[in-house]
């Protein structure tokens, strides 16, 4: 290949080609440039859950976090971690989940703050989930696979993983929790300074995003083509679809995990899924500024 390392210099470069420097300022650079959309900062430090006395949380850092105005004083904050696809594993495969076959459920935090009923005194700031229905695919399962196996000689040739979508869902999942909880507390210290007679914003929501190079695609099949007792399904029965983007439902580590305020519905197991998932969006990265653009 023309573009394959041959001097010192070229085999750095590649180096940081890999660990994906370059591709995480070129998000920025994108994101800067979709209208009406601003950058609120890079390599944002993050904790969560947060300290406690000697002990410390999940230390980590976003790759971007932006804001969107939108009308009535309300806010879109995005919170996104850039993720290069593995060279060996470039194509990431989502698989839909059960039971949904029209528009997907998508579940935000949002952090809606209020006036008193006399317009003065400190206001009050409520967080919660939010359902909504997302224009997109949603998945629940994922695995990353080679983009090329019929040249793979010797090895294991059916070799997959899932290490880069984990590692990508943990690190935008911690920021998300960090981002809101931190937002929480300096509200909390503006309402009881006295120096801030109304709210920053009426309601401000919380989108967790993973941009990525990986090549992404839904796969669609029957369950009952399924063969019980090899686990296996004819190779005729399952079709992959590419798509530019999809939700991903992500579960949750415990330490990233809400309780819920009435323990009901979850022991019914009504909603134990808005306290043990994060709906988080992945995108492609050419369609990144489109997806900004219809963001809503």
């Amino acid at each position: 290949m023309a573009n394959d390392p041959i001097s010192q210099e070229d085999w750095t470069v590649h180096a940081l080609n890999i660990h994906g420097i370059f591709f995480e300022r070129r998000c920025a650079d994108i994101v800067a440039g979709v209208p009406d959309w601003s950058l609120v900062s890079t390599n944002y430090p993050v904790e969560y859950p947060p300290p406690n006395g000697p002990w410390r949380g999940k230390e980590s850092s976003l790759d971007i976090r932006a804001r969107k105005l939108l009308p009535n004083n309300q806010v879109l904050d995005i919170q996104i971690e850039c993720k290069k696809a593995n060279p060996e594993f470039v194509n990431w495969i989502f698989f839909p989940k059960r039971g949904i076959t029209a528009a997907a459920p998508f579940r935000t935090t949002v952090s809606r703050n209020e006036l008193p009923e006399s317009g003065t005194g400190p206001w009050s700031t409520t967080v919660f989930m939010q359902g909504g229905v997302a224009e997109m695919p949603i998945a629940s399962d994922s695995r990353e696979v080679r983009g090329d196996y019929l040249s793979q000689k010797g090895g294991n040739k059916t070799k997959t993983s899932n290490a880069s979508i984990q590692d990508a869902s943990y690190q935008v999942a911690i920021a998300n929790r960090a981002i809101v909880h931190e937002d929480g507390e300096l509200l909390r210290r503006a309402r009881n300074s006295g120096q801030h007679p109304a709210p920053p914003w009426t309601r401000k929501t919380y989108i967790p995003i993973i941009v990525t190079t990986a090549r992404l695609f839904q796969a669609y099949f029957s369950t009952n083509d399924v063969d019980v007792g090899s686990g296996e399904i004819p190779l005729s029965s399952a079709m992959l679809t590419s798509v530019n983007n999809l939700l991903y439902e992500y579960p949750l580590p415990k330490h990233l995990q809400h309780s819920p305020a009435d323990p009901l519905p979850a022991l019914t197991g009504v909603e134990n899924e808005s306290f043990t998932r994060m709906d988080i969006i992945v995108v492609h990265a050419q369609s990144l500024a489109a997806l900004l653009n219809n963001l809503k």
